[in-house]
């Protein structure tokens, strides 16, 4: 939806993060559209904290009523739901690149075909049920929860700011890969760090677990293709939030007093 121009731009980068990362119908300001998206990721995690106490709420609303199991498949597909598929797409397509491709333009080329391929499927049902057995056997699962996806959309900003766009032409990614600044990252990292706190210093491990893996894919994608697409940041994402998962209960395991 359009409407005339906001007058507090940092509501609308709230919103531009909102329209971006959710199905939510929201009005936005389009009238200036350069690094709307880059500016609005200062936003990213607390709209992801924002999907997961939306979706541990409906779960836990309708928890009596439903078994175990299927309360935490639900807690696993409404964000994918909320999200309009958007990570789960970029998955897929990062899996069918990276697994099909031989070379940098073939691995381009086949995470840009619309069409998904066997690896592409495969990751999207691994990912659900390592997400869903993951989440049956959590300890605090409601406060890890909320962190994960805090911590998934974090990745997105911190990627975005570490590396270039891959591709020569146009694309999704082309509109944040390298146009993250401080404002955005420091924003979103203060915010990041207030929500780890929720587990305490294991969340502060939680966040330097994600640090580091986001540095190592930002370089991994660098090596493999020059830079980063939207898929890669999704795949991030989505990857960021399976690995906050088993930290967590590494964590835990090897500290059993919290």
């Amino acid at each position: 939806m359009l409407t005339k121009k906001n007058p507090f731009p940092i509501l609308n980068d709230f919103l531009v993060a909102v329209s971006f990362l959710t199905i939510l119908p929201v009005s936005i300001d389009v009238t200036e559209k350069k690094n709307a998206l880059a500016r609005a990721m200062i936003f990213f995690p607390l709209v992801g904290l924002g999907i997961a106490g939306i979706s541990f709420g409906l779960v836990h609303l309708f928890e009596p009523f439903l078994s175990e199991r299927l309360s935490n498949l639900l807690l696993v597909l409404i964000p994918i739901v909320l999200s309009g598929g958007l990570h789960t797409d970029g998955l897929s397509d990062f899996f069918d690149g990276f697994f099909q491709g031989k070379n940098r333009d073939d691995i381009l080329r086949v995470m840009k075909d619309s069409r998904i391929g066997v690896w592409g499927t495969l990751s999207i049902i691994f990912f659900v049920l390592i997400k869903w057995e993951l989440l049956m056997i959590l300890p605090l699962k409601g406060k890890i929860f909320l962190l994960a996806m805090t911590l998934s959309r974090w990745s997105h900003v911190f990627l975005s700011y570490l590396q270039p766009y891959a591709r020569s032409e146009g694309g999704l990614g082309e509109s944040v890969a390298k146009k993250v600044g401080a404002r955005e990252i420091i924003g979103a990292s203060i915010f990041t760090l207030l929500a780890a706190f929720l587990l305490g210093w294991k969340g502060l491990c939680e966040f330097l677990g994600i640090f580091l893996f986001v540095l190592w894919m930002g370089h991994f994608c660098q090596k493999k293709i020059g830079g980063i697409t939207g898929d890669t940041i999704g795949a991030t994402g989505e990857m960021s939030e399976i690995i906050s998962y088993i930290l967590f209960l590494v964590i835990t395991k090897l500290s059993p007093v919290f």
